[in-house]
């Protein structure tokens, strides 16, 4: 019998059409449906969708319950299933059918579904393509390095690889549903910052539809630890159409890079660190097998060592030997060739003139390596001006404690010859005529303008006893010394005086004060010598309410830095062999200490020289000298011991004593005196006159010994040379030689009371 025509259609379709019941049977299906689920048409409308021996399970792999088949579930919800993937087991081949399944319900005229046509498309060939490239994607998305994470268009995670899973700590059931703003991350920026959605990579593409560029993050891990990740995103969407997808994001761990750059700053920091705290500039000089000479590394305190700005030594590197003179250059670099030649460590002191900031020394040390391009030098180059002047400044200290202890050294022999002419002339003028006590006068004067002159020289060597307080009127002797100075300078000189105050008393002595303006106008004067136009001018004022300014300027030669450097120091002269000892600005410097004033000099080569010093002032005193001859002594009766080992002292002083009514006893060294001691003694001892310098026995070894013996008689030490009056202990009083016979025994007046 002839099919209807609807069947003859439906068989002639290349697609399986199933026609199912409402009871679930299956009542129609052409061969192409047979066909595709491999069983026959008589067998097929045998079964039911729940029939056992359907095996099918969907493209996941799950088994499909009976009543989740496309069918009844079109029965049920009167609702076309469209498109489902479902893999049929076929008996006559070991592998599933892959059918792509539509099922329509069909309805009657009420409305009621009466049965479901169902269709069905083998798409076998396509789902095992698909399962190939799953299969393919999956491997590569395992076996991916980088992290890669699939975020929803919501932002959540919906899947990730096992290198996400590595770097992140978590499994990707711990990461589903997190969004990238989850503040469990705890992200944060390079800057240590929290991020927000401004900045993460997922998040812009969310947004803005766009790739998002690399950007670094720091992520906390489950176990706490932060990781550094460089993380970029890409958005993701169907061909043609608009709608995002999703957003695919991939990052790449580089915690141990990041740590490792991180460590890198902080050396680097470190490093600057100890630059910055190294006075000096550090530098590295390699010496090349071939070619020039260069500095590959100059860093540090270069503005402050080198004067010049950083930038510019760092574009000029080998600029230190271009700030150098001619001879120091050529210097530097012989040391070096010297230097290099033996690779020993190197250590050159130079001097440098630096823009503004004048004459510097420095010094250059390096430590030599042997590399292969050459000889490599690491080093530090300080300044060592301030070293360099203390330096300068000991050694001229040295030196002018050396001249002052040879000056002590003249000065005590020469002490002692005057120890021996000054009493003699005083006696002598005392016995003269009047026509001769004149001379003698003159005589004595200037045997204590020479005294004066050794106290001076004494100063030097330090040996000078503190003078006792007294006040001078300085505005006097000021005006005295310009009055000899116009009287005896050239008369192209033209000397101007400013000496605005009537009396400006200070404490000193009148000698040493003239000693101290004079000396200053007379080296004013000689540094005029040969010039045009000279002029001295000297000037008197107040200096505030309790000093007093005496200044002393010339327009002479002026003085070069070496000159001021080397000023007062004892024996040192610029003038020509015989025209100047060297002493008078040193013991006009020491003048000026003792009366507790200061002085300072300012001179130029070519613009002349002034010298400034500033004294105390103090309250004037009353100097009364005694006006008693030596028959006005009166001294009780008993013997004076005078020990000394010069025979002229002893008997200029032993006549001095006499002629005052003093009864004296003489030893010629401490051992005799010693020994008269120790005899019986009829007649008591006043005093014991001790001179501090004899060979043998010394006297301040000899003072002990005498106190041990006459523990209430006052000794007077009298020498030439005392180093240090607090070391003779024991002492009534110290004398320096030469001395008048009215001093001695006015000295001896007061010991003995």
């Amino acid at each position: 019998m002839p099919l209807p025509d609807w069947q003859q259609t439906l068989r002639a379709l290349d697609v399986g059409v199933v026609v199912q019941a409402r009871d679930l049977s299956i009542v129609y299906a052409n061969p192409k449906a047979t066909e595709m689920l491999g069983i026959a048409a008589a067998e097929m409308t045998s079964r039911t969708t729940d029939d056992a021996r359907w095996d099918v399970i969907e493209a996941t792999g799950d088994p499909v319950a009976p009543d989740e088949h496309p069918g009844p579930r079109a029965l049920r919800s009167g609702e076309p299933v469209r498109g489902v993937i479902l893999g049929v087991r076929r008996d006559d081949r070991p592998e599933r059918a892959w059918i792509q399944v539509s099922a329509i319900p069909e309805r009657s005229d009420n409305g009621v579904v009466e049965r479901v046509v169902i269709t069905l498309s083998d798409v076998s060939d396509a789902h095992r393509e698909y399962r190939e490239q799953d299969a393919v994607y999956k491997s590569v998305f395992r076996s991916m390095s980088e992290g890669l994470v699939l975020h929803a268009p919501d932002g959540s995670i919906r899947a990730a690889n096992a290198a996400a899973e590595r770097v992140l700590g978590l499994t990707v059931d711990q990461m589903s549903g997190r969004a990238a703003t989850d503040p469990r991350w705890q992200l944060v920026t390079t800057d240590g910052v929290a991020a927000d959605a401004t900045v993460i990579p997922s998040e812009i593409a969310r947004r803005t539809g766009q790739p998002a560029g690399e950007t670094i993050l720091g992520v906390s891990r489950a176990s706490g630890a932060l990781a550094w990740v460089a993380v970029r995103a890409d958005p993701m969407f169907d061909p043609g159409d608009v709608a995002l997808r999703g957003i695919v994001a991939t990052f790449t761990d580089i915690t141990a890079e990041r740590e490792t750059t991180l460590a890198l700053e902080a050396s680097r920091a470190q490093i600057q660190r100890v630059l910055d705290a190294v006075p000096g500039v550090v530098y590295q000089f390699l010496r090349p097998t071939e070619g020039p000479d260069r500095m590959p590394f100059l860093a540090g305190r270069i503005r402050e060592v080198l004067g010049v700005d950083p930038q510019v030594a760092a574009a000029n590197p080998m600029l230190l030997p271009t700030l150098l003179g001619q001879s120091e250059q050529a210097a530097l670099f012989a040391n070096i060739d010297a230097y290099v030649a033996k690779q020993e460590i190197f250590d050159h002191v130079l001097s440098v003139t630096l823009p503004d900031r004048g004459l510097r020394w420095l010094r250059v040390h390096g430590i030599p390596e042997r590399t292969d391009e050459g000889v490599l030098y690491t080093g530090v180059i300080l300044d060592v001006t301030e070293e360099h002047r203390m330096a300068e400044a000991l050694r001229r200290r040295q030196r002018r404690e050396a001249m002052g202890d040879m000056a002590a050294g003249i000065a005590h022999n020469f002490n002692n010859m005057l120890a021996v002419i000054l009493p003699n002339v005083e006696m002598a003028r005392d016995d003269a005529s009047p026509e001769t006590r004149a001379s003698l006068s003159d005589a004595a004067r200037a045997a204590s303008s020479a005294a004066d002159l050794v106290r001076r020289m004494l100063a030097l060597g330090r040996a000078e006893p503190t003078a006792a307080d007294a006040s001078v009127d300085l505005a006097a002797i000021t005006r005295e010394a310009v009055h000899m100075c116009r009287q005896t300078f050239d008369r192209g000189i033209t000397i101007v005086d400013d000496i605005a105050l009537p009396v400006a008393f200070v404490r000193s002595s009148a000698s040493e004060l003239q000693q101290v303006v004079l000396n200053l106008c007379l080296n004013a004067r000689d540094a005029m010598l040969g010039g045009d136009r000279c002029r001295l001018f000297v000037r008197l004022e107040a200096d505030g309410a309790d000093a007093v300014s005496l200044t002393v300027r010339d327009s002479g030669h002026g003085m070069s830095r070496d000159t001021l450097q080397r000023l007062g120091e004892p024996f040192f002269s610029t003038k020509g062999p015989g025209r100047g000892t060297g002493l008078g600005l040193a013991s006009a410097f020491h003048s000026i200490a003792d009366a507790g004033g200061t002085w300072r000099v300012e001179s130029t080569l070519g613009d002349g020289t002034a010298f400034f010093v500033r004294l105390p002032l103090v309250a004037p005193q009353t100097n009364e000298s005694s006006a008693s001859s030596p028959s006005q002594y009166v001294f009780p009766d008993g013997v004076v011991l005078l020990i000394d080992d010069e025979p002229m002292v002893r008997t200029a002083v032993s006549r001095q004593l006499t002629r005052g009514g003093v009864r004296v006893e003489v030893a010629e060294s401490a051992e005799v005196a010693l020994d008269w001691l120790r005899e019986v003694r009829t007649e008591p001892v006043l005093a014991v006159i001790l001179d501090l310098s004899m060979p043998g026995l010394s006297g301040a070894q000899a003072l002990p010994q005498i106190r041990s013996s006459l523990p209430r008689v006052p000794v007077i030490v009298l020498s030439g040379h005392v180093s240090d009056a607090q070391e003779l202990v024991g002492a009534a009083m110290v004398l320096q030689k030469p001395i008048s016979g009215r001093e001695l025994l006015d000295a001896l007046q007061s010991v003995i009371g």
